[in-house]
């Protein structure tokens, strides 16, 4: 057999786990697999915060070298999106992350490493990673034709 893995986030004042999720939209919303038309970001404001992790299951031995980076979507004038990895959740806020500080990795060679949820290098037993927090950022001279989708990829080893 060999490793599954899910996206999951995060949202609520609860900590509302959803795993499985289709998408990593950005919006004015906090809450998972969002539609973008129906929650655009004003230009000049910032999505809500999404605190993603990744769920294994399955039967393995071992999930190490865990990285996260944006591969591939140019940023558009006026765009940032900010990422680290966090130990804990926290409420998603629209306001300038606090956690989501660094400008998201363009290569593997640059990526956030992802430990497991208890801050080991390695997962071996079923669960979660830690939290990656990330926030799209927005200047007022942004324009919808800026924004165009992007591909944020995670790669692991699995023995």
């Amino acid at each position: 057999m060999a490793a599954t893995l899910q996206w999951s986030e995060a949202n609520g004042s609860g900590e509302v786990v959803t795993d499985g999720i289709s998408n990593v939209n950005f919006g004015d919303v906090d809450g998972a697999n969002i539609v973008i038309a129906s929650y655009p970001i004003i230009a000049g404001e910032n999505s809500y915060e999404k605190n993603i992790k990744l769920k294994f299951s399955g039967t393995f031995t071992k999930i190490s070298n865990m990285k996260f980076w944006k591969s591939a979507g140019a940023l558009g004038t006026g765009e940032a999106i900010k990422a680290d990895e966090v130990t804990t959740y926290v409420q998603p806020v629209k306001t300038t992350s606090t956690r989501a500080v660094t400008a998201i990795p363009t290569s593997m060679s640059t990526a956030l490493v992802i430990h497991s949820a208890a801050g080991a290098a390695t997962i071996t037993t079923p669960g979660y990673t830690r939290y990656i927090c990330l926030q799209l950022q927005t200047i007022g001279s942004v324009s919808t034709g800026d924004v165009v989708e992007k591909t944020l990829s995670f790669q692991y080893d699995e023995v």
